[in-house]
């Protein structure tokens, strides 16, 4: 498993350079929010991100769509080694354990890999080729709160 491990780590690393420029922008979007996010999350949408997780799964590990790719939300230990609600790209999921890329904007180094546990993930986004979106219920979520905000001041 280790050798594994690190084989995905280096693969990842050698192609993470592009990711920075080539982040498309809900991802980015969604950085931004998880980071202003206060604590506690939102019941409702993170009930329906919980509810909703297994589709999320099967489509990744099975019938994923040619250049989508999967975000999630995650309770995980950043860089530092630190609890903190983290926007990560999957790479793989095996049984209850993801590995992937911690997505940070402004990216100022290489994405630094983390594995989680599928009990840390608070939401998910399936971001397709052309744009669509699936999950992502706290972003959402966010969006409404701050269009609702807006429309108020």
């Amino acid at each position: 498993m280790r050798v594994l491990w690190i084989l995905l780590l280096i693969t990842s690393l050698s192609s993470a350079g592009g990711v920075a420029q080539q982040l498309p922008a809900p991802p980015m979007e969604l950085v931004r929010q998880v980071a202003q996010a206060s604590t506690p999350l939102p019941a409702l949408p993170l009930k329906e991100a919980h509810r909703t997780l297994g589709t999320a799964r099967r489509q990744f590990q099975g019938r994923r769509p040619t250049g989508a790719q999967l975000y999630v939300v995650a309770q995980g230990l950043n860089e530092a080694a630190t609890p903190e609600l983290l926007v990560v790209r999957v790479l793989t999921w095996q049984g209850p354990q993801l590995t992937g890329l911690i997505v940070r904007v402004p990216e100022t180094h290489p994405p630094a890999p983390i594995e989680l546990e599928e009990s840390a993930v608070q939401d998910w986004l399936l971001l397709h080729s052309d744009g669509r979106e699936e999950g992502n219920y706290l972003g959402k979520f966010w969006d409404l709160e701050q269009r609702l905000t807006e429309q108020g001041e």
